[in-house]
């Protein structure tokens, strides 16, 4: 949404914000499920039947074909490939263990320099922008193609929805970062309803206990079979439903969570309030690496949708056990193929097989650096994801909020020559939809 959309959807009636949810549902999902989505489905659930040599195999003709492209079109790649002395015939042979000899690409890079990881022969007005979260107040552009888009979804409906007995295509609900709900002191409802997708999509930034019975009584009449979105916000509305005595009258399919980590105790208050056990999702909007819980509770990468590795401080792969810097290669995007992107977490990988019997798709044992500060509001609200005051100011390099108490707080920047009054009013207009009446100590 740019800046027209937001001010006119926040300034229409309900009725009319429903609407615009929908049209926007109509367009999204023909954008995600339209063309060659079902047959990509049917790709991924066919490789979940096969061995480790058959994934190998499938991998290596992947990755010879992605760093092929990448040299021959992508300029950053070109650039620094050439300088080290990359020849087509080290590419054209590469094997898998070899993906080690290539230099690491910095999260930096990308921001810096979006444009220098799309191949020049894609026509702009086939890509989709995206911005990753910027937990460090600096996001990421990305781009892809729709049909690069439905080759991500179709990975998340075999594995994700698919390994939890359900699928994208049911009714769900969605606890994510839009301003669907446009004001923090704004009354119920706390959601807009997208009739396209039979969504229901919530307001991460409106989960209070005295707003918790309006979540809870909308779950019930849209009753929505999977609910999705952030785990921290779906953990913190069932503490407030179980310690209200409040519970759903259905029983979904199951929760399909991301964003932050899902400890064992945030599984099992999700599972008493909502009646549905919840499936950890680890990915990120690069679109450069997917990992999906199993039902033995193992959380298993998807090497054909991205190759991961983790590394030590030289770029070196570590053995089992032993934590380093995630790594990964997308296998999915033409359009901006990244290669060893660092992505900016820590894992630990697992030296145990998955009695589930997928043992051509690795464990992750651990994710270390997914655990967001949650930002408290003076009602009780509990927020996660609060990057949002920060995307769109290009001036604005790093960012950080501070809270000393509930209604004091400390915006931290980093900022470019060039960043004024005006960048400052709209990081002080977003905190205040987000968190309402909150005084502010500065922007420092």
């Amino acid at each position: 949404m740019n800046q027209i959309w937001e001010t006119a959807y926040s300034l229409a009636p309900i009725w009319a914000q429903h609407t615009a949810i929908s049209l926007w549902g109509y367009l999204w999902k023909s954008e995600r499920l339209g063309g060659r989505f079902s047959e990509y489905v049917d790709d991924f659930r066919s490789r979940d039947k096969w061995d480790s040599e058959q994934m190998e195999a499938y991998l290596t003709r992947q990755l010879r074909q992605v760093v092929l492209r990448a040299f021959y079109s992508v300029p950053y790649y070109r650039e620094q490939w050439a300088n080290l002395g990359v020849a087509t015939v080290d590419l054209e042979r590469m094997e898998l263990q070899q993906l080690a000899e290539l230099p690491v690409t910095p999260k930096a890079a990308v921001r810096d320099r979006p444009w220098d990881f799309v191949d020049p022969a894609t026509p702009r007005r086939f890509l989709h922008r995206y911005l990753t979260s910027g937990s460090t107040g600096t996001p990421v552009t990305l781009f892809c193609t729709n049909d690069g888009h439905r080759r991500f979804v179709a990975a998340r409906e075999a594995r994700s929805f698919g390994w939890a007995n359900t699928s994208i295509r049911q009714s769900r609900s969605m606890i994510g970062g839009r301003l669907v709900v446009p004001k923090a002191a704004s009354n119920p409802p706390f959601h807009r309803y997208n009739l396209a997708e039979r969504q229901i999509y919530f307001s991460a930034f409106h989960i209070s206990p005295k707003n918790m019975p309006y979540y809870a009584a909308a779950l019930n009449r849209y009753r929505p079979m999977i609910l999705t979105g952030y785990a921290y916000s779906h953990f913190a509305l069932a503490q407030m439903m179980l310690a209200d005595g409040c519970r759903l009258d259905y029983e979904p399919d199951a929760l399909i969570l991301s964003s932050e980590k899902l400890t064992r105790e945030m599984k099992e208050t999700i599972q008493e309030a909502f009646h549905a056990r919840a499936f950890e999702e680890y990915g990120a909007v690069e679109n450069c690496m997917l990992a999906t819980e199993c039902h033995e509770g193992r959380l298993h990468v998807s090497p054909d949708f991205g190759i991961v590795e983790i590394v030590d401080e030289r770029g070196r792969n570590v053995p089992p056990g032993v934590a380093g810097r995630i790594l990964c290669t997308s296998l999915l995007n033409e359009a901006q193929p990244l290669i060893r992107y660092e992505i900016g977490d820590l894992g630990t990988w697992d030296s145990e097989p998955c009695p589930c019997g997928r043992n051509h798709l690795p464990v992750l044992k651990e994710i270390v650096g997914r655990l967001e500060d949650v930002v408290v509001g003076p009602d009780g609200r509990r927020l996660v994801r609060f990057h949002g005051i920060f995307v769109g100011l290009p001036n604005v390099t790093e960012g950080q909020v501070v809270q000393s108490s509930l209604k004091d707080f400390a915006v931290r920047l980093v900022v470019r020559e060039g960043f004024g009054l005006r960048g400052e009013q709209v990081i002080r207009q977003r905190f205040t939809e987000r968190l309402g009446d909150a005084r502010q100590i500065g922007c420092e």
